[in-house]
């Protein structure tokens, strides 16, 4: 019921967030909150564990009325169907093109400005952000769209829905290979998580893409495949770079576990498959706007540790904000460089590792790069690592935290997402404090 009055509140045609709705927002976030932290522990203290199907089955309404619920709350994949329309149909590179070197851009029905007025970037002029393999999927999404907004609009959540469906039956698989002993629970945690539902099936962001794809990846290492792994990462990390350095930590694992040939192969396979991504585009390289790029991508977003911290910093001394700014960029990477490369010490350099810490340290360099190092986040990046710390062992600090954000991110669909310094305190800074100290209770 919660889900469908959001659906039908927010209609199918664009408008502008009016008070209403934010109140609207609120309660919507916070009900889905509880009411999923309640079947959570229901599910807990249930007798018997539930099977797959009846998880799936259950879930099946609150999929399909995310589906038909029209993206409200962010306006990214609609500039996904603008820049693989400008591919299919104008021939552009959106790496050395932007949208304005169309002509007469502003008249073309599949580019309505309508849909973006609530964007706030100057989206018309910037070169596309994502990788290659999302620039191949964009273009191959518009061109079966054929220049029909809606059509195009319905395929690409139909992927997402596609990519959901793949990683429960991932999450599940690897979970049961992994001897967990509630599959059934990492199972609910994803598919019934209204973050993965609004964020990913509703609003149609491509994390969900990633946090596939890095599952697919694990779930090849835990069915003894895992050579396969490292080219699985290759597609992902040419979607969304955080994967980038999951790609190394993989193949010392299948060097140290399967032989170093095994992991020069797979090295190969990877260079192999980066390359074919590549070729639509590599011959343009000279002409990418690397600036425009680079300039989005270390853009400043409320949510982020850096943003809380140089906002602090600007509230109580309002001097030297662009001194302390860059030192500040510098010195959060620093600090989540030194926590990755302890964390790969202990867990796979010092003894042979295991399978599960190899999730273990692929998930902690996921949550080091978004919740410490960038200056950017958005609540939809944790639809990435959240399907790999579900295949964490039950208790595991990581796993604990994850959910945990999970479930106060839904708040991100509300006002509280534009305070540089209260969207963190709430949604990060508090519930990771209330965990920390249950647990140093508990110890």
């Amino acid at each position: 019921m919660v889900y469908a009055a959001n659906a039908i509140h927010y209609g199918w045609s664009p408008s502008e967030r009016s008070r209403i709705d934010d109140l609207l927002a609120w309660a919507t976030a916070l009900a889905l909150i509880a009411l999923y932290s309640f079947g959570y522990k229901t599910l807990l203290r249930a007798p018997q564990p539930s099977t797959f199907h009846r998880v799936i089955l259950s879930a099946l309404p609150l999929v399909l009325i995310s589906f038909v619920t029209i993206p409200y709350d962010s306006t990214d994949v609609f500039l996904y169907m603008d820049v693989g329309w400008a591919q299919t149909h104008y021939h552009l590179n959106p790496y050395t093109n932007v949208l304005r070197d169309i002509p007469g851009v502003e008249s073309d029905s599949m580019i309505d400005p309508a849909w973006m007025r609530t964007n706030k970037n100057p989206w018309l002029d910037l070169p596309f952000v994502y990788g290659f393999t999302f620039a191949l999927i964009t273009r191959g999404i518009a061109w079966l769209g054929h220049g029909r907004w809606w059509l195009t609009l319905v395929l690409f959540k139909l992927l997402n829905v596609g990519a959901y469906f793949s990683t429960a039956a991932l999450v599940w698989i690897a979970a049961r290979k992994l001897n967990q002993p509630r599959p059934d629970v990492s199972l609910y945690l994803f598919t019934w998580s209204p973050l993965i539902l609004l964020h990913h099936i509703a609003n149609a962001h491509n994390d969900i893409l990633m946090g596939c794809l890095i599952v697919l990846a694990v779930t090849l290492v835990v069915l003894g495949r895992a050579a396969w792994a490292a080219p699985v990462l290759v597609v992902a990390a040419m979607l969304k770079y955080a994967t980038l350095p999951l790609i190394p930590v993989v193949l010392i694992y299948v060097g140290m576990t399967r032989g170093w040939r095994r992991a020069t192969i797979s090295a190969m396979g990877a260079a192999s498959v980066a390359a074919l991504l590549s070729l639509p585009y590599a011959a343009d390289l000279f002409g990418f706007r690397f600036d425009l790029i680079a300039a989005q991508l270390n853009k400043v977003t409320a949510g982020s540790l850096y943003a809380f911290l140089y906002y602090l910093y600007r509230f109580v001394f309002a001097r030297g904000l662009e001194t302390f700014g860059a030192g500040l960029k510098v010195a959060v990477w620093i600090a989540s460089a030194v926590l990755i490369v302890w964390e790969l010490y202990r867990q796979m350099l010092a003894r042979k590792p295991s399978v599960v810490d190899l999730i273990s340290v692929c998930s902690f360099i996921l949550f080091a790069i978004i919740f410490i190092a960038s200056s950017q986040f958005y609540s939809w990046y944790i639809g990435m690592l959240f399907p790999l710390i579900l295949l964490l062992t039950s208790g595991h600090w990581l796993r604990e935290v994850v959910v945990i954000l999970s479930g106060t991110h839904v708040l991100s669909l509300t006002s509280l997402s534009r305070k540089g310094i209260g969207y963190f305190v709430v949604t990060t800074g508090a519930p990771v404090m209330t965990w920390l100290r249950k647990f140093r209770q508990s110890t």
